[in-house]
């Protein structure tokens, strides 16, 4: 949307000239006084803000001032039929105004003015939006740095856990048969031991994705989205089911891009932000948590949908930003931040949709897998 030049002054003469003159040229609105021009300013994006030095109740000077502090981002120029150097010094000095016009003005002078002030104005708000991005940037790759740094502490002591897991498994086995144990105690004992390889195995993995190293393999391009959710599941079903009732759906679909680490993260995070969500000790039945996998315009989609309080439209820019949290305890802020991270690696997209009181619906999109090349020979 193209902002607005807004024109403050009392004569409604010329208010309705410089409609009729510009109006053609870039979106105008008019104001009598300050108090209507800041009232507008509050409602409208303004780039470019046109006032009037001589108004009764506060002069232009008063009114870039309080601009000044109050919607700091709009150009200010100051308008006058006075030569007064004295006005034109508190103008730069307390508004800081871009130009100091006369009146009458010309047409094509004024013109030029204020397409130059819309051009300062986008380009600030472009600067503006890429100085976020980078900031955003450079606080996922510090937390990456970190990640990675966990990780590499971690690796040696997993190992020899891993290490001590299978000599475990070996010594119980030749012990059950030492001891002439109850097969199927000695079964019980080894799905036990089994089950706790694996656990060691996933954790394992999570910390190779923690990995800066580690994401630039290209040593598991493809993976199975249907099935990586469906494990998913499998981990947190009693936790969700314990809130909502659980609606799934997940057919069977080509490989998508990515590992099924990563896309088990993705997952993961999305269903216990789904799960925490709903309020803890709330009727099940009142509620539910619905995961769907589908293809939608040459993509794999990914919907994960819940029927908690939703999130306030205010909020919903920044709840992918690493460290923002709504919850009152227990957030750390980084799960949808390294969400949206993964997501982007991959080359996908991930966003919300949200109404207070009716739940909230993320979606990721994730491309195809490459086909492999037929060996031609």
């Amino acid at each position: 949307m193209t902002p607005a030049v807004l024109y403050v002054d009392d004569d409604l003469a010329n208010l309705t000239v410089f409609e009729v003159a510009f109006g053609d040229d870039f979106p105008v609105l008019t104001a009598a006084g300050g108090a209507e021009a800041l009232e507008l300013l509050g409602k409208h994006e303004v780039g470019v803000l046109l006032v009037d030095q001589r108004m009764p109740g506060m002069t232009g000077v008063e009114l870039l001032t309080r601009v000044r502090a109050e919607h700091p981002e709009p150009v200010r120029i100051l308008m006058t039929a006075y030569s007064d150097l004295a006005e034109a010094i508190d103008a730069i000095n307390q508004g800081h105004i871009r130009r100091y016009l006369r009146k009458p003005w010309n047409h094509d002078e004024l013109r030029a003015a204020l397409l130059e002030g819309l051009e300062s104005y986008e380009l600030r708000v472009r600067l503006a939006a890429m100085e976020h991005k980078m900031l955003e940037s450079e606080r996922v790759y510090a937390l990456g740095v970190v990640a990675a740094g966990v990780a590499h502490e971690l690796r040696n002591p997993m190992m020899v856990l891993m290490g001590h897991l299978e000599l475990a498994r070996e010594q119980a086995r030749l012990l059950g048969l030492d001891l002439g144990v109850d097969p199927r105690r000695a079964l019980a004992l080894e799905e036990r031991l089994e089950a706790i390889r694996r656990s060691v195995v996933r954790v394992r993995e999570i910390m190779e994705g923690m990995s800066l190293a580690h994401r630039r393999r290209d040593d598991e391009v493809a993976a199975d989205l249907s099935e990586v959710v469906r494990l998913t599941l499998t981990s947190l079903r009693g936790s969700l089911q314990r809130r909502a009732r659980l609606v799934y759906d997940l057919p069977a679909l080509p490989q998508v891009r990515g590992s099924s680490t990563r896309l088990g993260q993705v997952a993961l995070n999305l269903l216990v932000n789904a799960l925490q969500a709903i309020p803890e000790g709330a009727d099940p039945s009142a509620h539910q948590v619905t995961v769907t996998v589908g293809a939608e315009e040459g993509a794999a989609v990914l919907r994960v949908a819940d029927t908690g309080p939703g999130i306030p439209a205010e909020l919903q820019a920044r709840i992918f930003e690493p460290f923002f949290t709504t919850k009152r305890a227990g957030g750390t802020g980084l799960g949808l931040a390294i969400t949206r991270q993964i997501v982007a690696d991959l080359g996908g997209s991930i966003e919300v949709d949200s109404q207070e009181g009716q739940g909230t619906v993320f979606t990721v999109r994730l491309p195809w897998a490459p086909v492999p090349a037929l060996d031609a020979r």
